[in-house]
């Protein structure tokens, strides 16, 4: 007899949560101190997606979950919820710790409510505590104990799964990051006596300052909160500011001359440094700066990649301003090793070959994830559904 069979054929008694699940203030478990560091023993959670704050070496006011005792903590405003089979501190007051009321735990399982707490389609429409009031009238089935411990085995498999596959996915990533980053600072690795790193002397470079050979460009005069503003989404003109921050404008909402259609690339001079390469219509804040190249001789994207491996430097000058930035001069000097324009192709060519693997890991990897979780939920949903219905519709996550 198979898991639904075995649903169909047993009694459900209907209760509300708060029937069988108690719940515990947190005041006595909040943390004294926002002192937190990763040396410290206790974690510091919160019920939202952060979940763990940081670590604190407070000895009092310890929540003593464990694996044979844990605890699901609920946050009283959002709903939003985690499983904790550790000891831990909080770090405010608004949450809950829920657990199975005494008298029913010979007959529930936390580890159900835990799963059936994620089939409950309900956000908060208004601030305000929502357990007592509202969460805790939410009807949960009860089944005899051995079926919700088939229920929850299937359930914590699948959540075993994506959480396998996560780790996995995200390794692969790292490995490849880390691959590109050997092959770019190999390939781009130059002896002073001008010979390249990657090809053991075998072509020459001749070092040049930036502004031997590329040509400067001005942005825009324009404010975060007209970007804000501004902002279309699909409009052809983007707009960088610093950090990931852009928009994309129509023509007309800035200056012309302020738009550049040129290949070129956008040094973001303030903060945290960092290099854009464009190929569509940009433009930029009038404190950063471009340069372009009309050189036959020069690949701008070998340029834009030599820069890129180089940010550390830049960085490291930004550091020792008051505002960490750097100006047009720490730029514009800087000496870049130039072989000929063959082998600047070919190591564009590698590069962008890594890059490019890489960024469909990083986007296919969100992706496999959602897809997995996705799986997990339909499948939780469906089986808890069929308690209440006794219907099982087959079907699948696309």
């Amino acid at each position: 007899m198979n898991i639904l069979e075995e649903i169909q054929n047993c009694s459900v008694e209907w209760k509300e949560l708060g029937e069988v699940v108690d719940y515990e203030q947190p005041t006595k478990y909040i943390v004294s101190s926002k002192a937190y560091t990763e040396s410290n023993e206790i974690p510091v959670l919160t019920a939202g997606q952060s979940f763990i704050l940081g670590y604190t070496n407070e000895k009092d006011g310890i929540y003593q979950a464990s694996k044979n005792n844990p605890v699901i903590i609920f946050d009283d405003f959002t709903t939003s919820k985690q499983w904790v089979d550790f000891k831990f501190k909080v770090k405010s007051s608004a949450m809950k710790m829920l657990t199975i009321k005494d008298e029913f735990k010979s007959e529930v399982l936390l580890r159900y409510v835990w799963h059936y707490l994620g089939t409950i389609n309900y956000k908060p429409d208004q601030h305000g505590r929502q357990w007592i009031g509202t969460y805790s009238k939410f009807l949960i089935p009860i089944l005899p104990l051995e079926i919700q411990e088939k229920i929850v085995q299937i359930l914590d498999k699948f959540t075993e799964y994506v959480t396998e596959l996560t780790s996995e996915l995200t390794s692969e990533l790292t490995l490849r990051q880390k691959q590109y980053s050997y092959f770019r600072d190999y390939l781009l690795n130059f002896d002073e006596d001008g010979s390249g790193g990657a090809n053991n002397k075998v072509y020459q470079v001749e070092r040049k300052m930036l502004n031997e050979f590329l040509k400067k460009g001005k942005g825009t005069k324009i404010t975060a909160s007209q970007m804000k503003l501004l902002h279309k989404e699909g409009a052809p003109i983007r707009i960088f500011a610093g950090g990931k921050t852009y928009a994309d404008v129509n023509y007309g909402d800035i200056p012309d001359k302020d738009i550049h259609t040129e290949e070129a690339i956008v040094v973001k001079s303030r903060g945290i440094i960092d290099f854009e390469y464009c190929t569509e219509p940009f433009s930029f804040k009038n404190e950063f700066w471009s340069y372009s190249s009309d050189n036959e001789n020069i690949n701008l994207r070998y340029i834009y990649h030599y820069l890129v491996h180089n940010k550390e430097h830049f960085q490291n000058i930004a550091n020792n301003m008051q505002m960490p930035q750097i100006s047009s001069n720490d730029t514009e000097k800087f000496k870049i090793p130039v072989p000929s324009l063959e082998i600047q192709s070919r190591i564009v060519q590698v590069l962008d070959n890594f890059d490019m693997v890489c960024h469909d890991l990083n986007i296919g990897l969100p992706k496999e994830i959602e897809l997995r979780q996705k799986q997990y939920e339909y499948f939780r949903d469906k089986l808890l559904t069929f308690i209440a219905e006794g219907v099982y519709t087959e079907s699948r996550v696309e």
